[in-house]
């Protein structure tokens, strides 16, 4: 039985600790899931879900953390004990993040792969094949010409955005089904299709966000994203290069297979388009299911699963870090 992540989204749900187990019960107490507390590495609850204080003492002292979101995905806040972190690599992290030369040339690496990626995810769903959509991986291939030559990692987020921009409106070509869907959008996301980007992203965030910590990195020292108070951008550099492959590829593959349709989804205002809660968990397990699908490490050239690259590529970057590699290689889909 593998578990990992444990994702409670049943609104009025209780957790408690039940000898060396975590149980979910509803509000009317009955037991929706029942999971030994050792195969738990992280606990995501969704809106209005309590978790009992024996149950917290019991996560924080296994070191699972628990991460806090609305039931529309957005990301409140995480509790964590991680009582581990290398102190050599945060100090080398510091003096490195005032190396302009170092950041700029991890930035490119990042943003390489996330835009191949990108290409590839086009190109691959263009059949028949489309000249508009064509044109959108042209659009995205003199992107990835123009990075070995930005002077700045603010060129780079410029380059960044005109590929992203071509990048969705391919997404748009692709798309199967009529959900509205014209480009990304977000807080509110504006349709259904920017809804599930949005919750998946989330997601996926939190993932990298444990790795990292795991690694023992300091998750606000980035590369390409800002450095900007409140915010963990080194999390956003590392996810770069897993959008693709993980969330947009679940997310259409649920749209062009008829899995959700508008009647999934409702007008929560000002708020924007919301999934219904049966759709959430479909969302939650389909994104579950592509994480065991195997991708190259690029390091080792070793198929692993995606949840596992995660970690692997958080330790990549710590030995980049710490001088033990002289550049830093994305996960790439082929």
């Amino acid at each position: 039985m593998e578990i990992g992540t444990m994702y409670v989204s049943v609104q009025g749900s209780r957790l408690t600790k039940v000898g060396e187990r975590l149980v979910i019960r509803n509000k009317n107490g009955k037991i929706l899931e029942d999971v030994p507390l050792f195969r738990l590495k992280q606990v995501v609850c969704f809106g209005t879900v309590e978790i009992t204080n024996a149950a917290i003492i019991q996560l924080l002292r296994r070191e699972i953390d628990v991460v806090y979101m609305t039931v529309g995905g957005r990301f409140k806040g995480r509790l964590s004990n991680f009582n581990e972190s290398s102190v050599k690599c945060r100090m080398k992290q510091y003096q490195m993040a005032l190396d302009e030369g170092f950041r700029l040339k991890v930035a490119k690496a990042i943003l390489r792969g996330k835009l191949l990626n990108s290409k590839y995810w086009v190109m691959k769903r263009n059949r028949p094949a489309s000249e508009v959509v064509s044109g959108k991986v042209w659009q995205i291939t003199s992107c990835i010409d123009m990075i070995e030559s930005a002077a700045d990692t603010g060129a780079l987020m410029g380059i960044e955005g005109t590929a992203a921009k071509a990048y969705f409106q391919g997404m748009r070509y692709v798309c199967k089904q009529d959900l509205g869907f014209t480009d990304r959008n977000r807080r509110p996301p504006k349709d259904p299709i920017n809804a599930m980007l949005s919750f998946g992203y989330t997601l996926l965030y939190n993932m990298v966000l444990a790795a990292i910590e795991q690694a023992g990195l300091d998750p606000m020292l980035s590369n390409l994203h800002a450095i900007q108070d409140r915010r963990a951008s080194l999390v956003l550099d590392i996810m770069e290069e897993f959008r693709s492959p993980v969330v947009d590829t679940v997310v259409m593959r649920m749209v062009n297979l008829m899995r959700v349709q508008p009647k999934n989804f409702y007008n929560a205002g000002t708020k924007g388009t919301r999934m219904e809660p049966q759709t959430i968990a479909l969302l939650v397990t389909e994104i579950q299911s592509r994480l065991r699908a195997k991708l190259p490490d690029p390091v080792t050239r070793k198929m692993y699963k995606i949840k596992d690259l995660f970690l692997k590529q958080a330790y990549q970057y710590k030995a980049l870090i710490l001088g033990e590699r002289d550049d830093y290689l994305p996960v790439l889909v082929r």
